[in-house]
């Protein structure tokens, strides 16, 4: 890494961490480069942290946190708050390039060192991304332009005790893309995940009877129901996709 690839570094990470870099001797690339000046270091401002970076990281890191800078005007750029910026740079050393949650936390990042939307980066956010999976991920990404609609029907039956119960569901409409999902079967659970953090709910819209012989007959046989559905983000999802799931994949570099 020569001094171009350093000074890229230090505007995006900050003086402290650069200097730190630089003192231990992480890398060597960055040792060759000589003695970095105090004013080139005072002009490094935005991402503080008392993280140490091995050298396999540094390319990597300053391509992330470069997009990040790129996206918010150099005007609105102020530094990160440490206690958010630190865990997230932690943990995008061991988030592999075409995870999803990479883009989650990159644009969370890009709140935090916007002087205009950095009211959006609530200190939650960092621990809720940390929970999810990448398909919980992409169930968030898709709520952010509209709410899912989900339609099934259920079986009336008896039990082996001849009490009612409603079986065998079979899906009409599900405006969820699942063959994005990387484990379909496992989507009732990650809703149930996702409502658990206050993020969703699964909200019953109508439910009307299914009768035996139609709606014609004087003496109704019920043998099943019809349920419509939909998932939409809560208030406080809401806040959590506007400032953590990006409309595009912009931050996706593979």
């Amino acid at each position: 890494m020569g001094i171009e690839g350093i000074e890229k570094l230090a505007n995006i990470l900050g003086a402290d961490t650069v200097k730190k870099i630089y003192e231990d001797g992480l890398s060597e690339s960055v040792q060759e480069t000589g003695k970095i000046s105090t004013d080139f270091i005072k002009a490094a401002r935005l991402f503080t942290a008392p993280i140490q970076y091995l050298g396999a990281y540094q390319d990597r890191l300053t391509k992330y946190l470069n997009k990040v800078r790129e996206g918010v005007p150099e005007e609105r750029q102020i530094e990160a708050p440490t206690s958010l910026s630190g865990p997230i740079m932690d943990r995008l050393k061991y988030l592999e390039d075409d995870n999803y949650l990479l883009d989650l936390y990159l644009s969370l990042l890009q709140r935090a060192i916007d002087k205009d939307r950095i009211n959006e980066a609530h200190p939650a956010f960092f621990h809720i991304i940390d929970q999810l999976s990448p398909d919980e991920a992409l169930i968030l990404f898709c709520l952010s332009e509209k709410s899912i609609q989900y339609e099934y029907t259920m079986d009336l039956t008896k039990n082996f005790l001849g009490e009612s119960q409603f079986e065998n569901v079979r899906v009409v409409v599900d405006s969820l893309p699942k063959e994005k999902l990387n484990f379909t079967e496992h989507f009732e659970m990650y809703v149930s995940h996702l409502e658990s953090l206050n993020l969703i709910k699964w909200s019953l819209i109508t439910e009307t009877p299914i009768w035996e012989n139609g709606d014609n007959t004087e003496k109704k046989i019920q043998n099943g129901i019809y349920r419509k559905t939909h998932i939409y983000a809560t208030k406080f999802g809401s806040l959590f996709i506007k400032a953590c799931i990006p409309k595009d994949k912009i931050f996706v570099m593979k």
